[in-house]
């Protein structure tokens, strides 16, 4: 019977209800205990529901252009603008002009360079005719000891007889 009244009071309780068991405490001590599981329990954040109920989720219509009064009449410029459009342009020339004068002096230079690099590249041609001819490297940077050099030259004199 006791198997039929557990059945019975189980079926009654919500699925929450049923995880929650209390054995062996005071009805009072069990309220407060479902009070404050129930306070724990995670409810989702506002943000994450996809709609709300105080703000309209569709956006107003927006309504038809007509031309207002600002649009109709020109911008009047006072003489303060005038000024200001003056000095921005005279600063703008001033700024082109250094930039021009930058440019030709940049170009006088590269001439001068080039000019430099020819006559230096003229003056090497006229000497390469009148340096001494180098010996060969492997001559030159050899180690050979007097003795050495000295058999080399009594070969090099009986070859040519």
């Amino acid at each position: 019977m006791n198997e039929q009244q557990g059945i019975h009071i189980s079926e009654h309780l919500s699925d929450f209800e049923k995880h929650m068991i209390f054995e062996g405490s005071s009805q009072e001590d069990v309220a407060y205990a479902k009070v404050f599981w129930n306070s724990l329990c995670l409810q989702p954040p506002i943000e994450s529901n996809l709609f709300s109920v105080d703000i309209r989720q569709r956006l107003k219509i927006a309504k038809a252009m007509r031309p207002t009064q600002e649009s109709l009449n020109p911008p009047t410029y006072s003489k303060n603008d005038e000024v200001l459009q003056k000095a921005s342009l005279k600063q703008r020339q001033d700024e082109k002009k250094r930039y021009m004068e930058m440019a030709q002096r940049r170009d006088v230079i590269i001439a001068l360079l080039r000019k430099q690099r020819e006559e230096r590249i003229k003056k090497e041609m006229i000497s390469l005719q009148n340096k001494p001819r180098r010996s060969k490297p492997t001559e030159r940077l050899s180690l050979k000891t007097p003795g050495e050099i000295l058999d080399q030259n009594i070969v090099d004199v009986q070859e040519l007889k």
